[in-house]
């Protein structure tokens, strides 16, 4: 493995992988810093620029966007309010409060400095711990990969949104847009209606873009009306009060070090993803912290939490995407559509067929915290006028790359017209709400499904049962079961509890 680790720094050390980590870090914080544009749209644009590289130099700038920009939510979080993520909510809770009362620089010292600490532990974590689990992986035959898959399914499915019936649906729907084509088991003909264009199946990028990033840029049109938010900082006299001093970071070390350990626990479990190990860790630090009635109103401790676990997430959430074939999030759900793209499929033979490149691509990952510590602690005052940017002049460029981007894939007009199907589609989705992103791991999944489904048959014969004698097919199943009741109970308290916050809100 040290050998593997070696040769890989090696292999990144170069001026192409050093220009497209570059790269990334910054179009990663541009993109994460606007309010309304996620890392998942950055990523969906960037794809297909990384198609004419070498998959070392490409993947590990899709890598360097995905962990810059989870990061640069945290800017307008701080700065005016308005998460640039999901995951970066409850650092706008404490962020913000001390960005009003003159001490953005310290906020934004520590979102970064907790930032790259957490990916680093995850990152460590996934280059030591992916290739052994790949090893023991090695063991499940395809009847035990099929019970995987479906526990997948149920999980992504389950978790995602605030009802699990829409969001199974979500996942259904992308299998259903996965079969069509010509099989690639049996060479039959499926949903294609009699149309040439169809018989290949669905071009990945035109529908990501169409599904994941065009509905974004349709909601804000809708909302042009609203008022923009405008950049309000008080600047403190005080030095200390701009940056984060040594002794204040190591102070909070430990509550980083824990919440990066949740961030990385939670982003190995799949379809959890950045908000929930945040929004864990935020809990477990307000639990123990000598001072939790600061949290909320500018706590040092909670900016730290959060974004160390959110961060860590980054990491963790790639080690079943490359050991299982299964995404952590819908972002690494994206970049395993990268890998297959690529020429690399995810899955344990991934560290004995393309160990150089993987092992890279893992180094790569790690170089990449050093450029985003660097990137963004020298362009403060640039990510500041970034997040201010008026959403008139950003969104008519996401709109142009989108386009430009589905054409390039292969060159051809018809992938123009699937986006702007998808995009119908992909908003139609949101107005029903159901889950895009759940859509796209569904519709990555399924091919992998029907392989190992089709091997299963061919080995049980007409013997059904013999899909129950392996114990994994139990455990898996019982798991699934699990997840999707404790999900409907947990759905069930937050509903109560939303109940009982409006009945006292009546009172």
């Amino acid at each position: 493995m040290f050998d593997n680790i070696l040769n890989g720094f090696a292999s990144i050390f170069a001026v192409g992988p050093i220009l497209g980590i570059i790269v990334g870090v910054v179009v990663g914080l541009v993109f994460g810093a606007i309010p309304g544009i996620s890392g998942i749209m950055a990523i969906a644009i960037i794809l297909p620029l990384t198609f004419y590289v070498d998959p070392i130099i490409g993947i590990t700038m899709l890598l360097a966007v995905y962990k810059s920009s989870i990061y640069g939510g945290s800017i307008s979080a701080i700065l005016i309010n308005t998460p640039g993520a999901a995951a970066s909510f409850l650092t706008a809770m404490d962020g913000n409060p001390l960005a009003k009362s003159g001490k953005a620089g310290k906020a934004l010292d520590l979102s970064l400095y907790s930032s790259v600490t957490g990916e680093m532990l995850a990152t460590l974590v996934l280059i030591f711990v992916a290739a052994p689990i790949s090893i023991i992986s090695l063991q499940a035959g395809p009847i035990e990969k099929v019970f995987l898959l479906l526990f997948a399914f149920t999980v992504v499915g389950s978790l995602a949104g605030k009802s699990i019936s829409r969001g199974l649906l979500s996942c259904c729907l992308g299998m259903i847009f996965a079969m069509v084509g010509l099989s690639t088991i049996t060479g039959a003909s499926r949903f294609t209606f009699g149309s040439l264009e169809l018989m290949s199946g669905f071009t990945f990028t035109p529908m990501l873009i169409g599904v994941l990033v065009m509905p974004e840029v349709i909601s804000t049109i809708r909302k042009r009306l609203t008022p923009h938010h405008e950049m309000a900082l008080k600047k403190s006299p005080n030095p200390a009060d701009n940056r984060i001093s040594w002794r204040e970071y190591r102070s909070l070390l430990p509550t980083i070090i824990k919440a990066s350990g949740i961030g990385t626990f939670i982003g190995a479990l799949p379809g959890l993803g950045s908000s929930t190990a945040a929004f864990i860790s935020y809990g477990e630090a307000k639990r123990v912290s000598k001072t939790p009635e600061k949290f909320g109103k500018g706590s040092l401790e909670g900016i730290a939490s959060a974004e160390s676990a959110n961060n860590a997430v980054c990491g963790s959430s790639m080690i079943p995407m490359l050991t299982l074939s299964i995404p952590g999030d819908d972002v690494a759900a994206l970049l395993m559509g990268a890998f297959l793209i690529h020429g690399l499929t995810p899955g344990p033979m991934i560290f004995f067929d393309n160990a150089e490149v993987i092992y890279a691509i893992f180094a790569g990952f790690l170089l990449t915290d050093f450029f985003l510590l660097f990137i963004a602690r020298s362009g403060f005052r640039l990510w500041i006028k970034v997040a201010s940017l008026k959403r008139y002049f950003i969104f008519p460029c996401v709109t142009v790359f989108a386009f430009v981007g589905a054409f390039t894939a292969n060159q051809n007009m018809n992938d123009v017209l699937m986006l702007i199907l998808f995009t119908i589609f992909g908003y139609g989705m949101r107005l029903v709400g159901l889950n895009p992103a759940v859509f796209i791991i569904g519709f990555i999944l399924t091919p992998f499904l029907e392989q190992n489904l089709d091997q299963s048959i061919a080995i049980v014969g007409t013997d059904y049962h013999l899909f129950f004698a392996s114990p994994f097919s139990w455990v898996f199943t019982a798991l699934a079961a699990f997840f999707v009741y404790s999900t409907i109970k947990m759905k069930k308290k937050e509903a109560a509890k939303l109940a009982a916050l409006i009945g006292d809100g009546a009172k």
